[in-house]
């Protein structure tokens, strides 16, 4: 896959799913509603959401229990559109999917790291999908994380945790979570080389962004709320290269204080995003999302034949379910509609 005829179909289609994302009306509509019970109300009966709601009450839905209805509705959009890629660019979607299955293979392996019951464990999981090529009956039935890290020995996570086992006694289950997340991206980068000329450029650009963005999060987090030294910072970045290379990364994560890291990133190519800086993580976080939207809404609307239009529209889901959660979570807990649009100012 790689002509204009082959992207013509898959391009329409997720152009016409992109349609059916919420309006910055119905965003307003459901951070303004009186009480969490009106948001999910409006949430099934005047969006796009209608059809995965149906079958509940909204009475009687937690939150839990909508983000796993959101999450599995999610899963579903990736494997239909899976259904129009072959070859590299079916492996490309596999991989994207590896971000989803990192998160039900960390609460499955902090499951056996304390010691849950195997239902308990199922009840946590939302991305099973055809897309996974783990086998989860057997991951979820081992005994110990132990057990379970050697059911992965013929996947791509196995190389990366196995070496950490020794260190889960002493350090919990930190390292093998960081590597996790490292695996995707170095997946990531080997797929990229394998595809067309006309998608390599844009997915460096969308993964080279994201990963030197993450990076900052990640060292600004383990500064100001662990206390995590300079070299174990730098040691689990993800070395990307993109923008911020190896000596800019070693820069911040030396850096004295939160003020001295922010102002070093002010002489970044990322100071457009966190302006004069910032010192809570919800707003380092709401800064990263803001700018990947802008990214991800500047391709979904190009026209350009490559990959950038699926992958685009898949990115722009999974922050609407991430801000439709917060939304009804504030709305659980009575916060005002002022104090969600601090949370909630980048749809």
């Amino acid at each position: 896959m790689g002509s204009v005829a082959n992207f013509a179909a898959v391009n329409t289609k997720a152009k016409a799913l992109k349609g059916k994302l919420l309006t910055k009306e119905q965003y307003d509509e459901l951070i303004n509603a009186k009480d969490y019970v009106q948001a999910l109300s409006y949430l099934k009966e005047n969006t796009n959401y209608k059809e995965v709601l149906k079958d509940y009450n909204v009475q009687d839905l937690h939150r839990g229990q909508l983000e796993k209805i959101l999450k599995k509705y999610y899963t579903k959009i990736f494997y239909k559109l899976s259904h129009y890629f072959k070859g590299d660019y079916k492996n490309l979607i596999k991989v994207l999917f590896m971000k989803l299955e990192i998160e039900d293979l960390k609460v499955i392996l902090r499951g056996k790291y304390i010691g849950r019951e195997k239902e308990d464990i199922e009840s946590l999981m939302t991305y099973k999908s055809p897309l996974s090529e783990i086998n989860y009956d057997t991951l979820i039935s081992a005994r110990s994380i132990e057990e379970a890290i050697e059911t992965l020995k013929d996947t791509k996570y196995y190389n990366h945790i196995f070496p950490l086992l020794n260190s889960i006694k002493e350090g919990g289950m930190f390292r093998i979570e960081m590597s996790l997340d490292f695996s995707y991206f170095s997946e990531l980068r080997k797929i990229e080389e394998k595809v067309h000329k006309e998608s390599r450029g844009i997915l460096k650009n969308i993964i080279g962004v994201y990963s030197d963005l993450l990076n900052i999060q990640w060292i600004f987090r383990g500064k100001k709320y662990y206390n995590i030294a300079p070299e174990i910072l730098l040691n689990y970045t993800i070395y990307d290269g993109y923008r911020l290379h190896l000596k800019d990364l070693k820069n911040l994560c030396y850096s004295k204080s939160i003020e001295e890291l922010f102002s070093l990133i002010k002489y970044s190519p990322y100071v457009e995003i966190f302006g004069e800086g910032k010192k809570d993580d919800y707003l380092v976080v709401g800064d990263i999302l803001r700018y990947m939207k802008s990214l991800y809404l500047k391709y979904a609307k190009e026209n350009s034949m490559d990959v950038s239009v699926v992958v685009s529209y898949l990115e722009l889901v999974f922050l609407e379910i991430k801000y439709i959660v917060s939304i009804v979570e504030g709305k659980r807990y009575s916060l005002s509609s002022e104090e969600i649009y601090r949370y909630i100012d980048n749809y």
